[in-house]
């Protein structure tokens, strides 16, 4: 595991490079929906999980910024500033923000990828690839906190609401570099 505090631009990033990996099959298996019974659907989810854990490497990465509530439902967060009135809501009062990203990883990206989209490897791959990132946003979540002395976080993702679009992930992007570089993430149009 390799947890680095930097400081780029007179703002402290923290950047998480390597995320043990250790997939809870019992709750991979629950979200996909498979039955106890169920052990060739339980194999194959095993067996994928064996190879996503000897390749996978997810990132994850979060940048300390100021924080200025604006006019109507703006907020700036850093440099960059955001419209949403949930998240003026959510974080007017705080002062400070922690954007971040957090990544499977290329290596594991790549590797999903290799399945028929239709199979049924493909679906195992994609729900490994969740659990892997989720492991590195929980790293990335309890070292800011640990580091900060901050009791409780909540998080939200531009395009998960419609009172926060995705098109808000263009500035979040901004505000990061070069923070998603550094990840392998890329923006997609």
């Amino acid at each position: 595991m390799t947890i680095d505090q930097t400081t780029m631009d007179q703002t402290t990033c923290i950047i998480i490079d390597e995320t043990p990996v250790a997939f809870d099959l019992e709750a991979v298996g629950r979200k996909l929906g498979i039955r106890g019974q169920q052990t060739k659907a339980l194999n194959l989810l095993a067996g994928l999980a064996q190879e996503a854990q000897t390749i996978a490497r997810p990132r994850a990465a979060a940048k300390l910024c100021g924080l200025t509530v604006l006019e109507d439902d703006q907020v700036r967060v850093g440099e960059v500033t955001f419209t949403s009135p949930l998240l003026r809501q959510n974080l007017g009062a705080l002062g400070r923000a922690f954007p971040y990203l957090a990544t499977e990883g290329a290596e594991l990206s790549e590797w999903g990828r290799s399945y028929p989209s239709s199979s049924m490897e493909r679906i195992f791959a994609n729900a490994l690839q969740y659990a892997a990132m989720k492991q590195a946003e929980a790293l990335l979540e309890q070292t800011v906190r640990e580091k900060f002395d901050i009791g409780q976080v909540s998080a939200m993702n531009p395009g998960s609401l419609t009172v926060w679009p995705i098109t808000q992930q263009v500035p979040l992007f901004r505000l990061l570099a070069p923070l998603p570089g550094r990840l392998g993430v890329t923006l997609l149009p």
